[in-house]
């Protein structure tokens, strides 16, 4: 399992199934969307958790598998 801590919030990485940046301007939110949610209801980071959020799923996604 796969957990990361963003503000106040912990999140489980092998429960995400997508994540939806939108930025205007200076102002960012990232919307999180979990396996199994029954009304899939997302868990939506704005500002500083945001940006800390996305730039670690970016890092993530870059990073080669061995």
């Amino acid at each position: 399992m796969n957990f990361i801590r963003i503000g106040k919030k912990a999140l489980n990485l092998d429960q995400v199934t997508y994540a939806e940046a939108q930025v205007w301007q200076d102002e960012m939110s990232v919307k999180v969307y979990f396996v199994g949610s029954a009304n899939n209801a997302p868990v939506v980071f704005a500002e500083n958790e945001a940006k800390e959020l996305w730039k670690y799923l970016e890092y993530v996604a870059e990073k080669p598998v061995v």
